[in-house]
């Protein structure tokens, strides 16, 4: 791990006409097997005073440079390569931010193989339920894989196949139990001799998983189920018998909120850069499988890109408005860009939304991040929602490190929860994407298309929307919901009902898994599954279709009794495509954002 240092130590001021310039120095010399994590720091010299901003980027094999951290106050940086031979230069970029004045260094590194010969080797990591393989050069033109089983067994799982290297192939194992006896091998494009890896221990800071339905019906492909914890802030994958075969552990608050293809993941955490030192989801990440860092960006730093578009994020006394962190949601596109939802505060008049003073409201932005971290597009929730539609729930968020899911508030004591909006999804048909909006009870499509769009809503879906429905149901609209999507398999849209306002009518109803099939044209919309997940939780929650033709639900807030916070738990629950339970698996004391069904830790969900 790398030494903190106080700033005065790679700062020196200088009172002389020098120019600005960095140099860049490692921890390890190079050159590094692959796999090793190279904590790099920047030696600023004849620095004036003011605030100073870091930025990342690395170029392999004299490719081009690619940010993996965009402008931070955090100096140093723990590099994790990417998993193969190869030469590298690092390049660090300093600024000013009083002055304006710029610099940048440069370090040259080195990469190599672990494998000596044609053995394939087998190296622990910092994740005691992750292993490292290394296998020799297979030829070009092929694929490499890995198979992997426990000792005894014979069903094996597999790494993804990925193109051979002339420098040899490696690639992280992961969905193993702990302390247990591994075998694994080189699969493509030759079979290998089996090499034997022993999975570590672990802590007891993990909730008890227990299966509350057992199995029945037809078994689905995703037998392992992936929960997005937030309280502990732990993410935590389990077997379906209950058994942990993979987490993703932070020192500090961090949330997953999308799962991707490769063993990579996004996330939400704390960090450098919050104004008024306040503490709030302002970083957004990529992580791999041991939980290094491939790239990031901070609030702060989209905020500045945003002011070339006219949206000025002024979070001091006074301000009239201010982009406040991150939440919720970030995506993967197809195209490499990353989509996230980030809140907007703004001040408005006395009458704005009732109002007898002048009031703070908290907005929402999509913001469309390209390959290097760099805002490409960004819809403003201001400019295409009425703002005389209030909060249904009369939700509001008070100043400081944000609570009940609310961004952080800077403007006044108090703003307005106008909208806290909590899913995103891309619709490939049409380029556009689909938004949850449980502030309103909508899921609204916005005009994306692929990022020449307009951002005007298309449409919205739900009660006082812009479709109808006919349902002999007393209540068959959505209130509050998460995790709308499109299954891109039926076309239907799926979501989460946790029934917010149905239950003010229906105090015994609970959470619902619903599936919704839209004719757009008509603006017509047919309720085709509304299971009843037979519990209630508070807030928060996922849907998911399933490889069998049924359904994964996430009761993610279940809070039973007077005990509070120390009394909840969580329920993931499978439905037939006709909404009949077919399994259920519960986590207890554990708050679960969101919960994902896989068949292993490098397939994205379906939706």
């Amino acid at each position: 791990m790398l030494t903190k240092f106080s700033l005065l130590t790679l700062v020196s001021f200088c009172a002389s006409a020098a120019p600005l310039s960095v140099r860049l120095v490692s921890n390890l010399p190079a050159p590094q097997p692959v796999g090793t994590v190279v904590g790099l720091m920047p030696r600023v010299e004849n620095a004036t005073p003011g605030m100073y901003v870091y930025r990342y980027s690395v170029s392999v094999d004299n490719g081009p440079f690619r940010v993996v951290r965009d402008f931070s106050q955090a100096f140093n940086f723990e590099w994790a390569p990417e998993l193969y031979k190869q030469d590298a230069v690092v390049r660090v970029a300093v600024r000013n931010n009083k002055t304006k004045e710029t610099a940048d260094g440069e370090l040259p590194f080195r990469i190599t193989s672990r494998v000596f010969g044609g053995t394939a080797v087998v190296s622990p990591t910092s994740h005691p339920l992750v292993a490292l393989f290394s296998a020799p050069p297979c030829p070009a033109g092929n694929q490499f894989q890995v198979e992997f089983r426990r000792r005894g067994d014979t069903k094996v799982s597999h790494t993804p196949p990925e193109p051979c290297r002339a420098g040899g192939n490696s690639v992280y194992v992961a969905g193993m139990r702990a302390d247990t006896d591994y075998e694994m091998r080189e699969a493509t494009p030759t079979e290998g001799a089996w090499v034997t890896f022993h999975t570590g221990i672990l802590d007891g800071r993990f909730p008890r998983v227990s299966v509350q339905t057992p199995r029945q019906g037809g078994a689905s492909t995703e037998g392992i189920i992936l929960r997005s914890m937030l309280d502990p802030w732990r993410s935590t994958a389990s077997d379906l018998d209950g058994n942990v075969v993979w987490y993703l552990d932070s020192d500090s608050p961090l949330m997953l909120t999308r799962m991707l293809s490769g063993g990579r993941f996004l996330v939400h955490a704390y960090g450098d850069n919050s104004v008024n030192d306040m503490q709030r989801l302002q970083l957004l990440r990529e992580l791999d499988l041991v939980g290094h860092t491939v790239q990031e960006t901070n609030i702060s730093r989209v905020a500045e890109q945003l002011e070339r578009y006219g949206i000025k994020s002024d979070c001091g006394k006074g301000g009239q408005e201010c982009v406040s962190g991150f939440h919720h949601e970030a995506i993967r596109l197809p195209n490499g860009h990353t989509v996230a939802i980030a809140g907007l505060e703004r001040m408005f008049p006395a009458g704005t939304q009732g109002s007898k003073e002048p009031v703070d409201i908290l907005g929402d932005l999509v913001i469309d991040l390209d390959e290097n971290l760099q805002v490409a597009w960004f819809w403003n929730s201001f400019d295409h929602m009425d703002l005389k539609r209030a909060s249904l729930g009369d939700e509001k968020c008070a100043i400081g490190p944000g609570g009940d899911g609310c961004t952080p508030v800077f403007l006044a004591p108090t703003a307005n929860g106008w909208l806290h909006s909590n899913s995103l999804q891309y619709i490939p048909g049409t380029g556009d994407l689909l938004m949850s909006i449980p502030e309103q009870d909508w899921v609204v499509k916005i005009d994306y298309k692929n990022g020449t769009g307009t951002g005007k809503v298309l449409w919205r879906l739900g009660k006082d929307g812009d479709f109808t429905t006919a349902s002999t149901d007393p209540y068959p609209w959505f209130s509050y919901q998460h995790d709308a999507g499109f299954d891109p398999a039926t076309n239907l849209l799926v979501l989460f009902d946790d029934g917010h306002r149905r239950k003010e009518k229906f105090p015994k109803a609970n959470n619902r898994g619903q599936a919704w099939k839209l004719d757009e044209e008509k603006r017509t919309a047919t309720l085709v599954l509304n299971a009843d997940m037979g519990i209630y939780a508070i807030a928060v929650g996922s849907a998911q279709p399933l490889s069998n033709g049924g359904y994964s639900f996430e009761s993610g807030f279940i809070n039973p009794g007077p005990a509070g916070m120390g009394a909840i738990f969580s329920r993931t629950t499978e439905t037939s495509a006709d909404g009949k339970i077919t399994y259920a698996q519960e986590a207890d004391g554990a708050l679960t954002y969101r919960s994902f069904r896989v068949p292993d830790l490098y397939t994205a969900p379906r939706k």
